[in-house]
């Protein structure tokens, strides 16, 4: 059966790859380096990420957003096209298994003290490999399924943030320079804003193709809104300082908010959120991985992938980080250069396409 996604399945799935990847974790990264001007620095990577995903969709549109694996044998060459292929689907694991474990890892850490992450590992990809098995289309439709309960949660999380917000805190604008605003803009533009190309994969089986660049553009757009607008309201709320300090700052401000006695702990609100997404967010990277790998070996379906790729994410998942000071360490100093360096391979191919066709065009 062809599969067929909607726009506004499409957005959802954008929005919450997005936003829910790193909305607990965006306040302390970018704080790390801004401090009270994190937001700004929020605001501008989310800024640099469009406009880097808007020359990344252009180029993209020009060949009328085919498979992205088929457009790099094409544009590349079989040979070199089948090496960018593979290189997709590691980066497309590798951020599976980081997002298996920071999800691990919150459970852990902020809700469950004392439990075996392996439990929550081996349940999400459980989950994530059940989804695969269904196949594409039934991703899309829990997204677009679960979108309207996940903003009411997102949205209900942060105005109670506001009770005890403080300008205060805030203040004084740009009082380090703009040097500082950069150094935390840079962790959040690789994660999430880069990471999102892989979306691009996706792209094949929308219905109006015609407004695929809009609707990709727009779901960065509102989610690198919303996630300044967080990382505004958990600063006004804790203090530059606190904030710096927390490994989830975003669910550490709601577990303090008692909104009258039957809602005392509301920062479970914002954890249903957050599960959804990353649960949307590891089943498109998974699909990716099918897809590319179905690719390379010309099979009519991927099934005999899942169980492997599975395993192979849950190992990846526990031996890339010893603990969460070093996963922050490395998504401070190497993530957003690991992933503009996919970007900017594929953006050459795109080039490398086009001279390929003039060369081939000329000689006809």
């Amino acid at each position: 059966m062809k599969i067929k996604l909607s726009n506004y399945q499409f957005f959802s799935v954008i929005f919450n790859f997005i936003i829910f990847s790193s909305i607990l974790m965006a306040p302390a990264l970018t704080v790390a380096g801004a401090k009270q001007d994190g937001w700004i620095s929020m605001l501008l990577a989310s800024i640099i990420g469009l406009l880097l995903m808007a020359l990344y969709l252009f180029l993209f549109k020009k060949y009328n957003y085919p498979s992205l694996f088929e457009l790099m044998d094409k544009a590349a060459g079989k040979w070199l096209g089948t090496i960018i292929n593979l290189l997709i689907i590691f980066y497309a694991i590798h951020l599976a298994a980081l997002v298996v474990r920071n999800l691990s890892n919150f459970m852990v850490v902020s809700v469950i003290p004392y439990s075996h992450p392996w439990n929550y590992q081996i349940m999400i990809l459980v989950l994530v490999s059940y989804t695969a098995v269904l196949g594409v289309k039934k991703l899309f439709l829990v997204s677009e399924l679960l979108f309207p309960l996940v903003i009411f949660f997102l949205l209900g999380s942060l105005l109670l943030v506001t009770e005890e917000f403080a300008f205060l805190e805030l203040k004084p604008v740009f009082k380090t320079g703009f040097s500082p605003i950069i150094e935390g803009a840079y962790p959040t533009l690789g994660f999430p804003f880069i990471e999102v190309l892989l979306l691009s994969t996706f792209l094949q089986f929308l219905e109006k193709k015609d407004k695929a660049m809009m609707t990709f553009l727009s779901g960065i757009a509102v989610g690198g809104l919303i996630l300044s607008v967080t990382v505004f309201f958990i600063i006004g709320d804790e203090g530059a300082y606190m904030v710096g300090r927390e490994s989830f700052p975003t669910y550490s401000v709601l577990r303090d908010i008692d909104f009258i006695a039957i809602f005392e702990r509301v920062e479970i609100l914002m954890a249903i959120a957050w599960i959804n997404g990353l649960f949307v967010k590891i089943t498109a990277c998974f699909l990716v991985v099918m897809i590319g790998l179905q690719h390379l070996a010309k099979s009519s379906n991927y099934y005999f992938f899942i169980i492997p790729v599975g395993i192979l994410i849950w190992a990846m998942s526990n031996h890339l980080h010893k603990s969460i000071m070093d996963f922050n360490n490395f998504v401070n100093t190497s993530w957003t250069l690991y992933w503009l360096t996919l970007y900017s391979i594929i953006i050459i191919v795109f080039l490398i396409g086009f001279v390929r066709k003039k060369q081939i065009n000329a000689s006809l």
